[in-house]
């Protein structure tokens, strides 16, 4: 829940209580987050109520016996809210993790130490626990699906959420693409090892996630969280196909090249039937520009066969192919991203050395994919674990 002060524009966020509200004011308010595990413990409790006393500019009571009594008050609602979690099987006892149909669990808790204290409640119930993520940020509905009566998984929508606030932006649009996407890596997929999935459909969506944002929509997470949604495109194919998308078109204070965003990615019906034509082995474009007939298509260690090529140009589609020795050198890439941009008439500013470096952190933070297989054919596509 959150309590509001509005005149005093102040607001405590009880950020892990299972009916909260999540906090809504504007960026004039001083949010005190805390947890339940804050309020149960009386000295925790006790400096909780000093901080806000303070941020309201009101004092503490001092008078005779008023600590005593504060205290058997705060240990009676403690006993009563002790008494419900209890009949709710709720953490942190250890029935919540009973539930034995799960090989391993990642537990999200709201500080390091309640982590801790639910990780090894987990151990003693006999579970395996591979990681623990803190969370102490907003939390809106929605965010977690029941998968047993004890036990409960975070939504894409909301772990798209909290890694918006955790990763860089670069890397939180990387992990927005893939879960709106047509693949998943171990990056959104925490046992899926070395390669990667071909999905039939989407985890979630761009309209998906921004629904789930309104909750949040005031709050700075929310608004990291919605910069980098803009960002995210729907239905990209393969992580090839998203790294090309992050070099040539998140904005340049990025390190990107900032060419106008993508359209889409897939086949298109036109004038002349479908394209790519079926006549080559490609399916779907990496990138491609609808309007002015633009595609990007990487073609692994070396150029399409004639055959290929013909059958990507389909529909005088102006085609711009990516090599392995393209993505892997940025001054072939350069030529690459010119050509792209010239193609879409689109001028691309000099390179200054703050750009250059931007490029550099960029390459740094998102490796180039390396996964075998990842041209977009029916026999590469086929090499993938298909769900």
């Amino acid at each position: 829940m959150a309590l509001y002060w509005p005149e005093e524009k102040v607001a405590l966020d009880i950020v892990d209580d299972p009916y909260r509200t999540p906090f809504e004011g504007d960026d004039s308010y001083t949010v005190l987050r805390v947890t339940c595990a804050d309020l149960c413990d009386y000295d925790s409790y006790h400096k909780v109520m000093e901080r806000l006393c303070e941020l309201l500019g009101k004092e503490m009571p001092t008078m005779p016996g008023w600590e005593e009594k504060n205290r058997e008050l705060h240990s009676m609602l403690y006993r009563e809210a002790e008494e419900e979690l209890l009949s709710e099987a709720s953490y942190p006892f250890p029935d919540f993790f009973e539930d034995n149909s799960l090989s391993n669990v990642e537990i999200i808790a709201p500080s390091k130490e309640e982590g801790e204290r639910m990780r090894t409640a987990a151990r003693c119930a006999g579970q395996y626990v591979r990681g623990v993520s803190v969370w102490d940020g907003p939390i809106p509905r929605g965010s977690y699906e029941p998968i047993s009566e004890t036990t409960r998984m975070s939504t894409p929508e909301f772990f798209f959420f909290r890694k918006a606030n955790q990763l860089s932006f670069v890397e939180a649009v990387c992990l927005g693409v893939e879960l709106c996407g047509k693949y998943r890596t171990v990056l959104t997929q925490y046992d899926r090892g070395g390669g990667y999935d071909f999905l039939r459909q989407p985890r979630t969506s761009k309209a998906a996630i921004r629904e789930y944002l309104r909750d949040v929509r005031r709050t700075k997470e929310g608004k990291r969280a919605k910069r980098v949604l803009r960002h995210v495109q729907n239905e990209c194919s393969s992580p090839m196909s998203c790294y090309l998308y992050l070099l040539l078109c998140l904005p340049r204070s990025e390190g990107s090249y900032g060419i106008e965003r993508v359209q889409g990615w897939g086949a298109y019906k036109g004038e002349q039937g479908f394209y790519p034509s079926s006549s080559g082995d490609y399916l779907i474009y990496d990138l491609f520009w609808p309007a002015k007939r633009v595609a990007v298509q990487y073609t692994g260690s070396g150029r399409p066969s004639k055959r290929d090529f013909d059958a990507l140009q389909t529909g005088d589609v102006r085609v711009v192919c990516v090599t392995d020795d393209d993505v892997a050198d940025p001054k072939r890439f350069d030529a690459v991203a010119h050509k792209v941009a010239s193609l879409l008439n689109t001028e691309l500013p000099e390179p200054t050395d703050k750009w250059r470096r931007a490029c550099k952190r960029l390459r740094s933070a998102v490796k180039p994919p390396t996964f075998d297989n990842m041209r977009l054919t029916m026999s590469e596509i086929s090499e993938h674990y298909v769900a």
